[in-house]
Parts: structure tokens; C-alpha cells; sequence
């Protein structure tokens, strides 16, 4: 289906383009090649719900929250890293933040995943309630 963000010839089918535009311009920057990793690990009919851009083992990454999972990438050339989560029980989340920047942390049943240099304050609430609200 085409996105109203989307540009002419385009498709936004993941609803990625739709949720970076979401985000201020230091992120959509920031994130660029993070988005790019992201969309070519969503499956077919994967939606994304919630984007925010953040650092991942030390790179530039992506945190997003689809229908299905939580999904983690970061822009390490040649190998990025990428994290799938189920989004269910055993998955918690903590968070900090100070006047600039947030990080998160996820444990699960296989270990704990670390995002940090959030800049979008209120993306990091939102993930971080949305992931308790679905967890249960």
C-alpha cells in the first residue's frame, strides 16, 4: 500500500517511512543507515508501531516496536547487529534518562539488550510503556 510519506513510485508497506518522519531531523540523520538495516529485516506483512533511533553496542541504531516483536539494529558496516525480542512474558524494561538523552534496558529469558543515546524523550516513554502494557 502507498504512504502518504512516501515518495513518487514508492511504498511504505512496514509503515518505516511513515514512523521516521515521526522523528525530529538529528535522528532521521543519525538513524539513516539504521533505518535502512531495519526494513530489510522486517518480514513481508510486518508493521512497525513505534520507531526511535538510539545507539546499539556502540553505533548508530533503531529500536522499533511491530506487531510482532521488539527489533534492535545498529549501522556497523559490513555486519550489523540485530536483535529480535518477543514481546511477551518474561520481557522487562527499564529506563533512565536525563535532560538529554535516555537509555533502556530489556531483559528477557535469553539476556538483557542496552539502548542508549535516546534523544527523543517522549519515543523512549512510549516504547518503554508500550512494551509493559503488551508484556501485560
Amino acid at each position: 500500500m502507498p504512504s502518504a510519506e512516501a515518495g513518487p513510485g514508492t511504498t511504505d508497506s512496514h509503515g518505516l517511512g511513515a514512523a521516521v518522519s515521526q522523528l525530529g531531523g538529528g535522528s532521521r540523520r543519525s538513524g539513516r543507515i539504521a533505518f535502512l538495516v531495519m526494513a530489510s529485516t522486517l518480514n513481508p506483512d510486518e508493521r512497525v508501531e513505534i520507531l526511535g533511533q538510539c545507539r546499539y553496542l556502540g553505533c548508530d541504531g533503531a529500536i522499533a516496536i511491530t506487531d510482532r516483536r521488539l527489533l534492535i539494529v545498529n549501522s556497523r558496516e559490513w555486519d550489523p547487529d540485530i536483535e529480535s525480542i518477543e514481546i511477551g512474558s518474561g520481557l522487562e524494561v527499564q529506563g533512565w534518562q536525563d535532560q538529554r538523552h535516555a537509555a533502556l534496558v530489556f531483559t528477557h529469558p535469553g539476556g538483557s539488550v542496552l539502548v542508549d543515546r535516546i534523544s527523543e524523550l517522549p519515543i523512549a516513554k512510549l516504547l518503554a510503556d508500550r512494551v509493559r502494557s503488551r508484556v501485560g
